[in-house]
């Protein structure tokens, strides 16, 4: 009995202290691919992603079913001229959400195995810089006005 009691004390000691660290889950709402003609040889994805917890996250990139290279952009103005920049990686912080959305922030996909078509859904998985990766359904529009159900995924 008493090597019951010596074991299991600690175990329920960590056991709680992994309880009270964790943080919220980080959601993703809002994911979609934009469906270009077949014949572009790249599109873009967008979502909104919150960090509800106490410490900023990092995305640092994505994979999508379907593209052998996911890219994470934004776009700026440089010199009076809109251009397109890659990041290496895109922190949240603590109680925002950042909305990877057309004009702003988003993904860029290259080495499609065909372009996403219109009404299909592909998986969208987001890679965090702790290691953590969350998933979500993303569904193919022409634009953001068209109507898609939302898909929330937690982290």
């Amino acid at each position: 009995m008493f090597l019951s009691r010596t074991l299991l004390i600690p175990v329920l000691g960590l056991c709680s202290a992994v309880a009270l660290a964790s943080e919220p889950a980080v959601t993703l709402a809002d994911a979609w691919i934009r469906a270009l003609p077949p014949t572009q040889p790249v599109t873009a994805a967008y979502v909104a992603i919150t960090n509800p917890g106490a410490i900023p996250i990092t995305l640092t990139g994505a994979d999508i079913d379907g593209v052998g290279r996911v890219e994470i952009h934004t776009t700026r103005e440089v010199d009076g001229l809109v251009r397109m920049e890659q990041l290496t990686t895109l922190t949240i912080e603590p109680g925002e959400t950042q909305a990877l959305a057309p004009g702003g922030a988003h993904f860029m996909l290259f080495d499609l195995a065909a372009m996403p078509r219109a009404g299909d859904y592909q998986q969208m998985c987001l890679n965090f810089q702790d290691g953590g990766k969350v998933c979500t359904e993303a569904a193919v529009l022409k634009s953001a006005d068209e109507g898609r159900h939302d898909h929330h995924q937690h982290h």
